[in-house]
């Protein structure tokens, strides 16, 4: 992607990526930062501690941040770094169309879950490194 394009979907999705690293910073850990994405993978603490206790779900982002009760790998990544494109696409506007979304369809015939799925099996066996 050239320079000044990945500069603008980068800005259109700052206000969630913001948040991400709000929450990230409330889970006592460092991130690490791979292609561009801050991640917080190093196990459930503060935040994420209270993420994966109230929800069955691993990992959760926020624009350009990907916060995770465990490591970041595999078709859990690939799955996440679906739902980061999906935040350039919509910026600001994907934290309410998602919310509007999930209280229509719910999470497992969610058209952003689903498509982030099939993106993950799209890009290998679950596993297989991302």
């Amino acid at each position: 992607m050239e320079t000044w394009l990945r500069i603008v979907v980068r800005l259109w999705a700052l206000p969630n990526t913001l948040l991400g690293v709000l929450l990230g910073a409330l889970s006592f850990q460092r991130p690490r930062l791979e292609d561009g994405i801050v991640m917080f993978d190093r196990g459930p603490r503060g935040f994420l501690w209270l993420f994966g206790r109230l929800s069955r779900y691993s990992a959760i982002t926020f624009g350009h941040a990907i916060l995770s009760v465990r490591a970041l790998e595999g078709s859990l990544l690939r799955h996440e770094r679906h739902h980061v494109a999906q935040y350039e696409v919509l910026g600001p506007l994907f934290l309410p169309t998602y919310l509007g979304l999930f209280l229509v369809r719910g999470y497992r015939s969610h058209p952003f879950e689903l498509e982030a799925a099939e993106a993950a099996r799209r890009a290998g066996p679950p596993g297989a490194p991302a």
